[in-house]
């Protein structure tokens, strides 16, 4: 007994736009993080408190890596 069933290939998927457009949309993000944790360190411990962080939680994200974290 045989059946017709077709198992899915790698041919079968949308595109995903390329590695190019991946490795761009990845910087993007990495410079997006990297961007708002400058701005979170020009922030006063007034306004941290205001947008619910504290400084100590402010100072562990301002400190991580762009790239990796």
């Amino acid at each position: 007994m045989t059946t017709n069933l077709e198992l899915p290939t790698t041919m079968d998927r949308a595109p995903s736009g390329g590695i190019a457009r991946r490795c761009l949309m990845r910087l993007n993000l990495y410079f997006s993080k990297r961007r708002e944790r400058l701005m979170l360190s020009c922030l006063s411990d007034e306004q941290l408190r205001d947008i619910g962080v504290s400084p100590s939680e402010a100072r562990v994200e301002v400190n991580k890596s762009w790239f990796w974290g």
